[in-house]
């Protein structure tokens, strides 16, 4: 069985589940849960809020990998999704957890994310990155170069002309890279 573990956009943290951006429209973490759901994995969604402490949680979502892992899960068959500030998330608990586990980055690579953080990343990491995304839409040769930990990095640049707001919808752009990613052979 795939497990998932989907860390949403910090607009869910302030606003919750039914986050409305100005910008960008509605976040629609419902249809992202079941979009994700439907793929048969099991699918682990916890919403934070705007108490939630970025490190620590990292660390309890690294356990829960390290959970599975001992219950015999092998880490390909465990993928992290981070949107947005969940991918910086993501890109912490791969920073620590040195199981080869996949990684799936969405916009979550900026020039503040490259001028705060030394991460060396673990695993077989897909950062996604959409061309109009002026908020963190640079691309992920930085953490690429700096990631000697990977098994695996690579990056894909999407053009849905919806800016940050990509990662806001289960949008096909993002989606099927994330099911061909997680589903690739050992």
């Amino acid at each position: 069985m795939k497990h998932i573990f989907y860390l949403h956009g910090m607009i869910i943290e302030v606003q919750g589940i039914n986050a409305v951006s100005d910008q960008f429209g509605p976040y629609e973490y419902t249809s992202i849960i079941d979009s994700l759901k439907a793929t048969g994995a099991e699918v682990h969604a916890e919403v934070r809020t705007d108490k939630t402490d970025f490190y620590e949680f990292g660390k309890k979502i690294s356990k829960e990998i390290d959970a599975l892992i001992t219950k015999g899960i092998t880490p390909e068959d465990i993928t992290v999704i981070g949107a947005s500030k969940g991918g910086m998330i993501a890109m912490y608990i791969s920073d620590m957890n040195v199981n080869n586990v996949n990684y799936l980055l969405l916009g979550s690579s900026s020039d503040y994310t490259q001028k705060t953080f030394d991460w060396n990343l673990h695993g077989n990491i897909l950062g996604i990155y959409e061309k109009s995304d002026t908020v963190a839409g640079n691309n992920y040769q930085y953490w690429i170069d700096k990631s000697t930990n990977a098994s695996k990095f690579e990056q894909l640049q999407i053009n849905t002309g919806l800016g940050h707001g990509f990662l806001y919808t289960p949008n096909k752009a993002w989606l099927n890279p994330a099911k061909e990613w997680m589903n690739q052979p050992d």
